[in-house]
């Protein structure tokens, strides 16, 4: 493994310095301007039978000796039985209206690539809190840069701080749109966060960007590919 560490300060050309371990690489550098982120219905029938009336009685009578008929009892005929249908509709009981709360948003799914970039994130905030920095602001334009450097390595095999058009991490950082880059480290070989961070932590040169605390944000970025398998870029911010 490799580890190369640039710095550039104020005053002072680029000091490269080489430390060699095994199967990984490193390397660091910092800015000339500073030290190096529903209804219901029923039907009813009702029969009705009034009760007969009372009874007609009609008696005939002759003024003569002729013994009188007997008299004739002619009871009223009962009325015809009616039938009556009555149909009933049951209203169903109105429900109190319960207002509908819209769907909660969804976070978007992160990629394995975004999970592994904001751990670094994390972790380096962790050792700067260690050590009594203030944490590093998460920046999109220096994630781009940072993002695209690595993608860079990985596409052409490569391990620079400088790319293989020429330019510098300043410039990459610029271009991205963040006017005042502060350092960058990277990194290659490692498989996870934790691997990464610790490697930088390791390194004196790499150490002092992430324990700047004079600097503001940073932006991560790791790509696949390469002879090294991987490689990471922080770049960080004033």
């Amino acid at each position: 493994m490799q580890i190369e560490v640039f710095r550039v300060s104020r005053k002072s050309s680029v000091l490269p310095v080489a430390v060699v371990l095994a199967g990984l690489a490193l390397a660091g550098c910092e800015h000339p301007d500073g030290m190096a982120l529903v209804a219901a219905s029923a039907s009813a029938t009702i029969r009705t039978t009034p009760q007969p009336g009372a009874a007609s009685t009609t008696a005939t009578t002759t003024a003569d000796t002729t013994p009188s008929a007997p008299a004739t009892t002619t009871p009223e005929q009962p009325p015809a039985t009616t039938t009556t249908t009555a149909t009933t509709t049951v209203e169903p009981p109105k429900q109190a209206q319960v207002p509908v709360e819209p769907p909660a948003p969804v976070a978007p799914t992160r990629t394995e690539v975004e999970v592994a970039e904001a751990k670094v994130v994390e972790l380096t905030n962790g050792e700067r809190a260690a050590h009594g920095c203030p944490a590093l602001a998460a920046d999109d334009r220096l994630a781009t840069a940072a993002r695209a450097h690595s993608a860079d390595m990985a596409a052409q095999n490569y391990f620079d701080h400088v790319s293989k058009d020429g330019r510098s991490f300043v410039d990459r950082v610029k271009a991205a749109g963040y006017p005042a880059p502060g350092a960058e480290n990277i990194a290659a070989g490692q498989r996870t966060a934790e691997a990464v961070v610790k490697g930088w932590m390791d390194s004196p040169g790499h150490r002092a960007n992430i324990l700047n605390c004079k600097l503001k944000t940073l932006g991560v970025g790791m790509a696949r590919g390469g002879s090294y398998g991987i490689y990471w870029t922080q770049n960080f911010g004033w």
